[in-house]
């Protein structure tokens, strides 16, 4: 009888260096496709041939996604420092009767998940160079809390230009890291190219941009009716979520101050809303500086 793999039963690690930590996901998914390309096979002496031949010799860039949970503990830190510094690391997925590996890793898309009355989380996307199955698990397995303590946002402020935003609906706030593989494909690669083994893959990948944005949503009432439309290319904004009163004690995320652009639009809905659509503008020496994932 067959021993299947099901999702509820993963394990996932990342292995940074040499080191490997066990990160606790609600959900992860990854996927790698081969490149295919067609050629015509009729000619002059096979006139029926109709159907076209393929081609393949090299994959496209592996894709992985998982959401974990903020917890005030830094067990889950390392996912702040692949993530500002665009590091690469190898993700394995763990299940029962298998290991899945998704090597060169490298995250694209990190959102910072701020809902009223739940717990704090973050959705990681990302691209990598390869998976593969059949893996043994390496590095070396840091210690865990021997506690895990969900953060739920007792604490919401967020300030544009030092004024506080008063009747807040939602908060986003998400980092993109715009990266280009290398080109892979070469002649010779392509002719000894028979398996998947000896398929072409990509290896090496450059930044080209950042950006660090998201909106500011609240309800439009007769205090705060005149700012339902505007704009601004240089203003401050700040964002704090997570636990804690002071700063001594505060756990959670944490963006600014930092200069940013802003367009303010108007909402009619059932309730009238308004919402502050930012990009950071700032170019700081440290990115962490600027967008902090405080843990204890």
């Amino acid at each position: 009888m067959p021993n299947y793999n099901f999702k509820k039963e993963v394990e996932v690690y990342i292995v940074s260096g040499t080191n490997r930590y066990q990160i606790d996901v609600s959900d992860v998914s990854f996927n790698q496709t081969f490149a295919e390309q067609s050629y015509t096979q009729k000619t002059l002496h096979a006139p029926t041939d109709f159907f076209e031949g393929s081609v393949v010799n090299k994959a496209n860039p592996a894709n992985f996604s998982f959401a974990v949970a903020a917890i005030e503990e830094g067990d889950f830190s390392i996912l702040e420092t692949l993530m500002l510094e665009v590091s690469t690391f190898d993700l394995f997925v763990k299940t029962p009767t298998d290991v899945f590996k998704v090597s060169g890793c490298v995250i694209t898309n990190g959102t910072f998940v701020i809902e009223k009355s739940q717990p704090l989380s973050i959705e990681v996307q990302g691209e990598g160079s390869r998976v593969t199955r059949g893996e043994s698990l390496t590095g070396t397995a840091q210690n865990r809390s021997a506690t895990k303590t969900y953060n739920i946002p007792r604490k919401l402020i967020c300030t544009i230009n030092g004024t506080t935003v008063p009747y807040i609906v939602s908060v986003t706030l998400e980092l993109q890291n715009d990266i280009a593989w290398a080109p892979w494909n070469t002649v010779n690669g392509a002719l000894t190219a028979t398996t998947a083994n000896t398929t072409q893959y990509p290896s090496t990948f450059t930044i080209g941009k950042k950006i660090l944005s998201g909106s500011i949503t609240e309800y439009l009432t007769n205090i705060n009716a005149s700012e339902a439309q505007s704009w601004s290319t240089n203003a401050t904004i700040e964002i704090k979520s997570g636990n804690g009163l002071t700063s001594s004690n505060f756990r959670g995320f944490h963006f600014g101050p930092a200069s940013c652009s802003f367009t303010n639009r108007a909402n009619p809905g059932n309730i009238f809303t308004h919402s502050y659509d930012w990009r950071m503008t700032e170019n700081p020496s440290n990115l962490g500086d600027k967008l902090k994932y405080i843990t204890d």
